[in-house]
C-alpha cells in the first residue's frame, strides 16, 4: 500500500542514537538559521507586532548564548 504522507526529511527527525553533542550542534544550527531568517523580515507596520518580533529575536540570541555556555568546557562569559 502506498504511503499518503511522505517521511519527513532526516534533518527534521530526532531518533534514538542521537548524541548529546549532536543534538546541541543541530539545535545551534537551527537557531542560527532562525536568527538569520528573522533578520530579513520586514518591520511590521504595527508597534505591537514589532515588539513581538524584537522580543522573539532577543529570545533567540539569549538561547544561542545559553547553548554556547552548554558546550563550553569551562565557565565562560558569552555576549548576547
Amino acid at each position: 500500500m502506498k504511503k499518503l504522507v511522505p517521511d519527513p526529511p532526516p534533518v527534521l527527525c530526532v531518533g534514538p542514537g542521537l548524541s548529546h553533542e549532536e543534538a546541541i550542534k543541530r539545535a545551534a544550527e537551527h537557531l542560527n538559521r532562525a536568527i538569520l531568517d528573522s533578520a530579513y523580515l520586514p518591520d511590521p507596520p504595527g508597534a505591537r507586532h514589532k515588539e513581538m518580533l524584537d522580543s522573539a529575536r532577543l529570545n533567540m540570541r539569549i538561547t544561542k548564548a545559553l547553548l554556547a555556555l552548554a558546550v563550553a568546557a569551562s565557565p565562560v562569559t558569552v555576549a548576547v
